[in-house]
């Protein structure tokens, strides 16, 4: 009788020991459903330096829509090398403009605003045949910028100025 008694317990103490776990498992698992749903719900801010980060790089010219290149492809407009911007973090960008080069600072606005072009030092090298005056004075009218997967895009409000590609820096 005794080791009926005992059986019965032990038995007891195993049925027990399992509830325990499914109550423990059950719970465990309400609070990981909770993180997750808080986690959904929290709202993605993209924040100025985020902005940067994401046009941080190097970028070449692959159209312009200025009314001083209406219809030109860009080989024709820049027959030697491709207009290229290279934007750092710290609100400094330098690159070329087909001909000479430039650098400066660009500033970010609210609404992905940007200013850059009044803000750009060039060198004064001559280059017959390039458009080097368009894309900088295409820089001044720059208001706004998207980035897709695959450009870099200046507006001025809905319309497009110019859109790059990004690049793989080439290092002198």
């Amino acid at each position: 009788m005794k080791h009926l008694k005992i059986a019965k317990m032990k038995r007891m103490k195993v049925l027990v020991a399992g509830l325990m776990v499914l109550t423990l498992a059950a719970c465990n698992e309400k609070k990981s459903t909770e993180k997750a749903a808080e986690v959904a719900e929290t709202p993605v801010v993209e924040t100025e330096v985020t902005k940067k980060m994401n046009l941080v790089g190097s970028w070449e010219l692959i159209a312009i829509h200025t009314e001083d290149t209406a219809d030109k492809k860009i080989e024709e407009l820049f027959p030697g090398k491709k207009p290229t911007l290279n934007f750092e973090g710290d609100s400094m960008v330098h690159g070329t403009d087909g001909c000479n080069t430039i650098s400066g600072e660009y500033e970010m606005k609210d609404n992905n605003g940007i200013s850059i072009g009044d803000k750009l030092a060039a060198t004064r090298m001559f280059c017959e045949g390039v458009a080097d005056f368009a894309f900088t004075k295409g820089l001044t009218e720059v208001t706004n910028y998207e980035i897709t997967e695959s450009a870099l895009i200046f507006k001025n409000g809905d319309k497009i100025v110019m859109e790059f590609k990004q690049i793989t820096p080439v290092i002198d």
